[in-house]
């Protein structure tokens, strides 16, 4: 995998980590009784969502992974980001380490955000292979 299509899949995870990292934190405003959302919050989720998104590095590889590899890679992953995600949501106030309710409900959403995230990536990729194995079936019919 070259810099520029890692570079284009970086930013693609991007807009879908920011969507639904918003879409998170109003369910999390929501929970919290909240009715609405300050703009530096929605700021801190843009920060939080570039460097989240930047954490993907962990997963490109130049060669093609082997499945125990690409597992580690993506437990390791999943680490950075939780990090990211609770220095982000200390640093901001989201949760308070004396309370531990708000740090389970946080990692819960972060954990369901990441989840969501990579279904919906798969999903695409999959579309994506389908729509070209479709291509190359065309291609060698005729």
């Amino acid at each position: 995998m070259d810099i520029k299509e890692t570079a284009k899949d970086i930013l693609d995870s991007f807009f879908i980590i920011f969507t639904c990292a918003t879409l998170g934190m109003v369910i999390y405003v929501h929970i919290l009784g909240l009715n609405f959302v300050p703009l530096r919050d929605i700021v801190a989720c843009l920060v939080s969502s570039i460097l989240t998104s930047l954490a993907g590095i962990i997963l490109f590889s130049s060669k093609e992974p082997k499945r125990l590899e690409m597992l580690v890679r993506h437990c390791i992953h999943l680490f950075v980001i939780v990090i990211i995600s609770l220095s982000v949501a200390s640093y901001m106030g989201w949760i308070l380490w004396s309370i531990p309710i708000t740090v389970i409900r946080f990692m819960g959403l972060i954990i369901g955000i990441y989840i969501t995230v990579h279904a919906i990536i798969f999903y695409e990729s999959k579309k994506l292979a389908n729509k070209l194995n479709e291509k190359l079936k065309e291609r060698y019919k005729g």
